[in-house]
Order: C-alpha cells, then sequence, then structure tokens
C-alpha cells in the first residue's frame, strides 16, 4: 500500500463477526480513454431484498471494511474472484462473481480464515499480505499472514467449495515474524509455491506444497550494503514486495532489496534461485509487478528515491529500464497488463490519492487519471483479464470498501 490519507489511516482489526455468505453488486460504468476520465459509482454494494418493494436502493457500503490486500484472478468459467483482507473481521475474506445482463457483477462472499466459528470463537487476526491462485480444475489456493503469531498461512478450497486452512512457513528462530508480502502461483501440477519476505531474518523465502504440507526455504540472503571506511557495518536486508510466477517449470520472483535499494529477479527451482539485480540506479524497487510474455520478462515497479513509476523488459542477464511517470509522488502499487502489443501499468498517485493508468503509445508513455472523486483510491491495485473484458479493483480509504471497474 502507498502513503495512507492523513485523515483516515488504516484501521487495525477490529472485533470478529461471524458473516455469512453475502450477495454483493456492483454497477460498472466504462472507463473512457482520455486524461481526465473519472468512474462514477461503482463501489460494491449489498443486492437490495427483492421481497420487500419497499427495500431502499442500497448505499453504496456495508458493514465490513473489505478490500486490503487484494488479489484478482479468474476461475475457470471465467468469472472474476477476489481474495482480500476483512479488517472488520481481522480475517481472510474471498468473493466469486456473477456478470449480469445490464453489466454488473453480482458477488458471493466466502470466509476462508479467521472469521468466526458456531461458537463465536475467534481464530486471531488473518489475512493482511493476501495472495490468490485458481488451479486449472477450480481449486483455489490463498496466501497471507497470521498476525498474531508472525506467520503465513494459506487457505484452500477445493472443487466442492470446501475450505481447509493451515500454516505455510512458520519460519525459524525464536521470534518468528514472516508471512509479509505474499504472492502465490502454481506450478505445473497445479501445486502452489509461495513467497514471502522474513522481516526477523529479513531474507527472502519461498514455501511449496508437496502434496499433503508445504515445506519452505530462503531463497535469497541478500548483500550488506557497502560501507566507506569508519562507517558501521550495515546488515543485509532483501525480499519485501515479491512477485512470483511460474513459466515451464522455472520460478521467477521480483522482490525489492532493502538495504541496497535495487530492484532484483531470482529465477530457478526448488532449492536453486539465481538471484541478479535488474535496476539500481538510485533506491528502486518496491511494489513490483511482473509477467512474462514470449520469452521477455516485463516488470513494473516505485522508484521511492525520486517517487517516480518504472518498467524494466528484458531477460534474466540482461535489461533496460525506463522512467514512465516521474509526477509528484507516483508508483506505488503497481499492477501490470500486458494484451497482445499493450502494455497497460495501473499504480497510485500519492499526490492527489487517485489511480492513474499509463500505457504506451508509439515510442512514449502516456497516462491518465482513472479514479478522481470516489475517495481515496489507487491502493492495493489489481487487474485482471477475462470473459473478454479487462477489471480494474482497488481499495477506497475513504470510504473502507472494495472498489471494482471494467477497464476500456
Amino acid at each position: 500500500m502507498a502513503v495512507i490519507p492523513a485523515t483516515r489511516a488504516p484501521n487495525a482489526s477490529g472485533p470478529s463477526l461471524g458473516l455469512g455468505a453475502l450477495l454483493l453488486a456492483v454497477a460498472l460504468p466504462s472507463l473512457q480513454g482520455c486524461a481526465s476520465c473519472q468512474s462514477e459509482n461503482n463501489i460494491i454494494a449489498k443486492d437490495p431484498d427483492d421481497t420487500d418493494e419497499l427495500q431502499p436502493e442500497p448505499e453504496p457500503v456495508f458493514e465490513n471494511d473489505w478490500g486490503q490486500w487484494l488479489s484478482m484472478a479468474a476461475m475457470r468459467d471465467g468469472r472474476p474472484a477476489l481474495a482480500y483482507y476483512d479488517a472488520t473481521a481481522g480475517a481472510a475474506g474471498f468473493a466469486i462473481g456473477t456478470v449480469k445482463a445490464d453489466g454488473s457483477v453480482g458477488w458471493a462472499h466466502e470466509e476462508p480464515d479467521g472469521y468466526a466459528d458456531d461458537a463465536g470463537l475467534d481464530a486471531g487476526d488473518r489475512g493482511k499480505y493476501t495472495s490468490l491462485a485458481v488451479a486449472a480444475n477450480d481449486e483455489v489456493w490463498l496466501s497471507y499472514r497470521d498476525n498474531q503469531n508472525k506467520t503465513l498461512r494459506y487457505a484452500r478450497r477445493d472443487t466442492a467449495g470446501v475450505w481447509t486452512n493451515g500454516v505455510a512457513d512458520g519460519c525459524a528462530g525464536p521470534t518468528p515474524d514472516c508471512g509479509l508480502f505474499s504472492s502465490i502461483a502454481l506450478d505445473a501440477s497445479g501445486n502452489p509455491v509461495i513467497a514471502h519476505y522474513d522481516a526477523a531474518a529479513k531474507h527472502l523465502r519461498i514455501a511449496r506444497w508437496n502434496g499433503s504440507a508445504f515445506t519452505a526455504a530462503v531463497a535469497d540472503e541478500g548483500t550488506p550494503p557497502a560501507t566507506t571506511e569508519g562507517e558501521a557495518a550495515a546488515e543485509a536486508n532483501v525480499g519485501q514486495f515479491p512477485r512470483l510466477r511460474i513459466l515451464n517449470g522455472v520460478e521467477y520472483v521480483s522482490y525489492y532489496d532493502v538495504a541496497n535499494g535495487d530492484l532484483k529477479l531470482a529465477v530457478g527451482t526448488a532449492g536453486a534461485w539465481t538471484p541478479e539485480i535488474v535496476d539500481a540506479e538510485g533506491d528502486v524497487g518496491a511494489w513490483s509487478d511482473m509477467q512474462i510474455v514470449d520469452g521477455t520478462v516485463h516488470l513494473t515497479y516505485h522508484d521511492l528515491g525520486n517517487e517516480d513509476l518504472k518498467y524494466a523488459s528484458g531477460a534474466p542477464g540482461g535489461f533496460t529500464a525506463e522512467v514512465v511517470d516521474n509526477g509528484q509522488t507516483v508508483g506505488a502499487d503497481t499492477a501490470l497488463l500486458i494484451s497482445g502489443s499493450t502494455i497497460q501499468i495501473l499504480y497510485h498517485d500519492g499526490k492527489n490519492n487517485d489511480m492513474r493508468r499509463a500505457y504506451r503509445s508509439a515510442d512514449a508513455w502516456q497516462n491518465e487519471l482513472i479514479t478522481g472523486d470516489q475517495g481515496a483510491l489507487g491502493f492495493h491495485n489489481e487487474v485482471l483479464s477475462t470473459g473478454g473484458n479487462n477489471w480494474a479493483a482497488s481499495y477506497n480509504y475513504t470510504d473502507r470498501t472494495l472498489w471494482f471497474s471494467k477497464l476500456d
């Protein structure tokens, strides 16, 4: 998440509420490709009760604070699916959308982990740093952090829609602190692999499902930054904001080297990853997103030193990097969409708390406003192409809710 509006700091987890499955609906106005384009009423709201003709139109709010740490994927039939942190319940939430004839989307909410049980017992604060993957058979996997125990957890939804959950990585040491910024992907067998940041050891870790449980290992321990004579030695600190992709059996993880201020990429397989520096110009590499198309690795990320949006492309061993947007305080929470030769990047405008979109036109980058007057948006951005449409999702820190819309 990028800069939080000073007037609305993020919620601490509230009391746990055991909610049943809820049906939600969202209006999806079209977004035009112009510098001043803004969406209108596209905040998720509950469906009215069809049995009560006097029921007023629903307000674009609901009981729970849903939508932080968003992740999107598509079900086998093309329906969009969302995973997110429910800040009210301190839990990991999940919803599947159904696109209606009028273009709106109905959402069915589910409770994978962290909600109070039938006896009212609360499992604790779970669900931050959520990541989502859907297998070809519609099996769903989520990764997220157990904030109370400071470990990495997973939830698995089988093909019958039944959830199970457990610990994916407890990490090492007497005071573990891991599971941050998790990113999940499925290997060729449909087994989940999860990259995450170990804040206690300051390492990048990767956990993988072996058919019955997860095993984990350190993927990059990092290197301490160079110091001049007389300076105190600094520690290595690597692995924040990982983004994992798996292609043809090879794992690719982009991440931020905090100690050296670099964007890094680790490539390989279980226990045999080769890290390299993609961009070392200044302090760069936070909030990365990555896609691999026709052998080319595409990366978007934040230049923290200059507060710019950057893009790099190439292959292991050789990348070129460029500035996409050098506006005031831009470039966090990047989400990358590639369709054919078209590259689109959603990102946060920290000065105005809006979502912007950048795209390459000829040999130059252009950018435009996507959201404007709906509140503080552009946080936890996600983008998904499914069913012939491109969808964008974000968290609204003003209304404390989830924004979802179709992109042109």
